[in-house]
C-alpha cells in the first residue's frame, strides 16, 4: 500500500469543484435569460399602458348645439345628436356606441361632419342619428339622458375613449 501525503488529494477535489462551478455558472446563466424575457414582457405592458394612458388623456367628446331642443322623429323614435371632436386625437366615427336613458341605441346610418370634413377630427362637428328602443314624445317637454361612447383610430395598436352623459330635451 502506497502512502499519500496530504497535498495529494487536492488534484481530485479540484476537478469535482470545477464540474459544480460549471454546472451552477450554466442553471445562473438560463435563470438570468428567463427573468430578462420576463422583464422585457413586464417592461413592453407597462410601456402600452402608458401610451393607453397618454392618448386617453388627448380624446376628449363634447355636446353640440342646443340642448334644450333636441331634434325627435317620434314616428320613427329617432334623436338627432351633435357631436364634437374636443381633444386632440381623431375619432373613428365607427366604434361609436350611445345610450338613451341607460339603455343601449343603434345608429342610423352613417354619422355626418358638418362644414365638409372627411375626418372627425378635433374640432370637427358630427351629426348624429340615435334610434330609441321606445317610443319617444317630442313635443318639447320629454327629456333623455343621452351618453355618448367615441374612440380614436388606432395608434400604435392602441384606442383612446371617452364618453358622455347629458340630459337633452326633445321637440
Amino acid at each position: 500500500m502506497q502512502w499519500r501525503r496530504k497535498g495529494d488529494f487536492m488534484a481530485d477535489g479540484g476537478a469535482t469543484n470545477m464540474i459544480l462551478l460549471i454546472t451552477a455558472l450554466l442553471i445562473c446563466g438560463a435563470a438570468s435569460a428567463i427573468l430578462l424575457q420576463s422583464w422585457t414582457e413586464t417592461a413592453s405592458a407597462v410601456g402600452t399602458n402608458q401610451e393607453q394612458i397618454a392618448l386617453n388623456s388627448k380624446t376628449k367628446v363634447t355636446f353640440s348645439g342646443d340642448l334644450a331642443k333636441t331634434t325627435c322623429d317620434s314616428v320613427d323614435n329617432r334623436i338627432t345628436i351633435y357631436l364634437q371632436n374636443s381633444g386632440s386625437s381623431i375619432l373613428d366615427e365607427t366604434e361609436f356606441g350611445a345610450f338613451i336613458d341607460g339603455i343601449s341605441s343603434s345608429i342610423v346610418g352613417v354619422p355626418t361632419f358638418l362644414n365638409g370634413a372627411t375626418v372627425w377630427s378635433s374640432g370637427v362637428v358630427a351629426n348624429i342619428t340615435l334610434q330609441s328602443g321606445e317610443n319617444l314624445d317630442c313635443d318639447g317637454t320629454e327629456e333623455k339622458r343621452v351618453t355618448a361612447i367615441v374612440s380614436t383610430v388606432s395608434s400604435n395598436g392602441v384606442f383612446g375613449t371617452d364618453s358622455i352623459t347629458e340630459v337633452v330635451k326633445l321637440g
